[in-house]
């Protein structure tokens, strides 16, 4: 309960600062030293939580040398990583110029590829956003895939029991996928903050549950089976049945390029987004959430109630991605129909750094990936070769700030004891 001795340094700081000079020499302050001209003092030097990557990556840009190491690191991994999967391609008897042929055709070689190629980003751009604004608030929801799963579950009750025109079944579809996966993601924010479950465990233990429910949907008597109609496997397998067609997503004819309105859609919630982290007030405390608990319980934001919100957001973006999948690429629900996008959708928003906008280049060069490894499969070339690229692309993306951060601080290191 003495919490004032613990903030009596602080108080003290200001009144020995100009007294005693060599308080500025301190090691903290040496990444500072190390060029030729010393920049002013900045009371941001220590910035508690966001220091460890704002301030590396603030350092790797302060000049034209660790930009330029940057982008060569980039490039030199995204060359090693390319050349594995090929080599791999190569050792399983496939031609290398086939497989990069195949990924260019079948990923942006066409405008009919490019459809498809923003198509299967849609739903990944709609989980990466949600997963960023979670992750600002310093929640770590892991279970966007069973978000996904309720999405499509609630986009498929409106779908296939709602009798409206397409229009407001396609708006209530996104609506009703919204709210099904921001109440499954709630249930992990309950958890956390009502009971003290690690969100980590339980977002991911609902993503089970997830799948059992969607399956116990499709199967037997569950409201969402497939009744028959003439489909195959109507009336025995599990599933659904197909979407019809008035609400199947529609695209829009941009420049020669069909593109459709779930990428539309998801690119405007990304501007959205990060403009409400960078300027909205609401998202200013969120980020203060994110950075430091403790200092944002003494200016009154609630980390129970801020925090749930943050987790809801993340499920209802991952939901809405599930009726993006059900109303824009599989047409029918099934057990597999989340298609592991929750998963690849949090990668994307790990590998962005927590960047709404930079989210937006990864989404797309990961539906590139599932563009041009559809082709690659009418080949007989195994799709395992797309996913060693994808995975060499997110390892070029997250070891250079890595490398060069340990660079920089072997080059201080050297410096101060020289």
């Amino acid at each position: 309960m003495n919490t004032p001795g613990a903030s009596s340094p602080p108080l003290r700081s200001p009144e020995q600062a100009p007294e005693d000079p060599v308080l500025s020499t301190d090691v903290s302050e040496s990444p500072v030293q190390e060029d030729a001209t010393p920049p002013p003092p900045r009371g941001g030097a220590r910035r508690g939580p966001d220091a460890a990557m704002g301030g590396l990556l603030g350092s790797l840009r302060s000049g034209a040398r660790p930009a330029t190491e940057q982008v060569l690191a980039f490039l030199t991994f995204l060359s090693l990583g390319i050349g594995v999967g090929l080599v791999l391609g190569w050792a399983t008897g496939h031609d290398p110029g086939v497989i990069l042929g195949n990924l260019f055709e079948g990923s942006i070689g066409s405008s009919i590829s490019l459809g498809y190629m923003l198509t299967a980003a849609a739903p990944l751009l709609l989980v990466a956003v949600g997963a960023v604004i979670c992750m600002r608030a310093g929640q770590f929801n892991i279970g966007q895939e069973g978000q996904v799963t309720l999405g499509a579950i609630g986009a498929g009750f409106v779908v296939f029991h709602v009798d409206a025109s397409g229009p407001v079944t396609i708006v209530l579809a996104f609506a009703g996928a919204a709210l099904a996966g921001a109440g499954w993601a709630l249930l992990a924010a309950l958890l956390k903050f009502g009971r003290g479950v690690d969100i980590v465990v339980s977002s991911l233990l609902l993503v089970f549950l997830a799948e059992q429910l969607l399956t116990a949907l499709i199967s037997g008597d569950g409201p969402l089976h497939d009744d028959g109609d003439g489909v195959l496997g109507g009336g025995t397998a599990s599933q659904s049945p197909r979407v019809p067609e008035k609400a199947m997503l529609p695209t829009i004819h941009i420049l020669g390029v069909d593109v459709p309105l779930a990428f539309v859609l998801a690119l405007v919630a990304a501007v959205l987004v990060a403009w409400f982290l960078a300027s909205a007030h609401a998202g200013y405390r969120l980020r203060i959430l994110g950075q430091n608990p403790a200092v944002a319980g003494t200016i009154g934001i609630s980390a129970p109630r801020l925090g749930s919100l943050a987790v809801a957001a993340s499920g209802a973006f991952a939901g809405a991605a599930g009726a993006a999948i059900l109303m824009g690429q599989s047409f029918q629900l099934n057990p597999g129909v989340s298609s592991s996008i929750g998963w690849s959708g949090l990668l994307i928003a790990l590998a962005a750094r927590t960047n709404a906008a930079v989210s937006v280049l990864l989404a797309l060069v990961f539906g590139a990936m599932v563009a041009g490894g559809g082709l690659l499969g009418g080949d007989g070339i195994p799709v395992d070769i797309v996913n060693v690229i994808t995975a060499a692309i997110v390892v070029a993306l997250l070891c250079p700030p890595v490398l060069l951060a340990a660079v920089r601080r072997r080059r201080i290191r050297r410096s101060v004891e020289a």
